[in-house]
């Protein structure tokens, strides 16, 4: 028996930009990192074009190993100045923004700029973190942790919404996986976590999107996974795409162009309708 107090029977529903989450499907593209003011803005106004929801892109970069030389200034992302970038993305695009903030100390520093507050998995039980976004009046995109169990997500979650703030959004994006000489490829670091989708479903109302870059790892993937994941019931999907993906300063090798994006925006709308 899971032991959680959330209403099984309440819904979830909030606006995102011209989306209201929990209601409708909402489709949040972009880097994974905060490259250049230039590749931003402009990266940002193609993707509006074409039909996105919302722009993902990181500031704060964590790496598994820190990074010792910078590359155009970014080392483990612009930080400040990779909000200063978004923000100009958004008055350009119009498109909110969603971005990640790792510390409880940059949190009220990071709140003019950012429309929904990622979590990255590393943050997923950062206790204090949680605490202190359930007093915060804007969306949070929860994402799973690579280990965490249904116990644990809808744990992180409710930490969140006892404190207030019900614009929960649990974001899955794979899990730590057999053995890496099982998988396809040798370098793919997590395995899908499609069954989640469904297995949330059945004890809350939170909306749940999927990440079918980080569950996947290959760009070859990402549009097979991202049909299986609307086809198993998510609310969203979350995609890594850049301008120039082979060259992206990090995740190159699950970014995917903005052609291939089209093909999941066809998908979306002849699923949806």
């Amino acid at each position: 028996k899971l032991k959680i107090s959330i209403n099984k029977n309440k819904r979830f529903q909030f606006r995102i930009g011209n989306k209201t989450i929990g209601k409708e499907f909402i489709l949040i593209s972009g880097p994974c990192s905060v490259e250049s003011k230039n590749m931003i803005v402009s990266f940002s106004k193609e993707l509006k074009k074409v039909g996105i929801d919302a722009l993902r892109g990181g500031a704060y970069k964590p790496c598994t190993f820190p990074i010792k030389k910078s590359v155009n200034g970014w080392k483990e992302g612009l930080k400040k100045k990779g909000l200063e970038y978004l923000l100009n993305a958004k008055e350009k695009s119009g498109l909110p923004i969603v971005s990640e903030v790792m510390d409880v100390r940059h949190l009220d520093f990071s709140l003019p700029y950012i429309d929904v507050i990622q979590i990255g998995t590393r943050n997923f039980q950062n206790y204090t973190l949680l605490d202190a976004l359930g007093k915060v009046d804007k969306p949070v995109l929860l994402k799973r942790g690579t280990w965490g169990t249904i116990d644990e997500i809808l744990g992180s979650a409710e930490r969140i919404l006892i404190g207030g703030n019900e614009k929960v959004i649990i974001c899955l994006r794979g899990v730590v996986g057999m053995p890496s000489y099982r998988h396809i490829f040798p370098s793919i670091r997590w395995a899908p976590d499609l069954m989640m989708i469904p297995a949330l479903k059945k004890f809350t109302n939170i909306p749940i999107i999927y990440d079918p870059s980080h569950s996947t790892g290959h760009r070859d993937f990402v549009v097979p996974i991202s049909k299986a994941a609307m086809a198993a019931g998510a609310d969203g999907l979350i995609v890594e795409c850049h301008p120039d993906p082979p060259n992206s300063i990090s995740d190159a090798d699950q970014a995917i162009t903005i052609e291939t994006l089209e093909e999941i925006i066809r998908f979306v709308k002849s699923f949806s309708s």
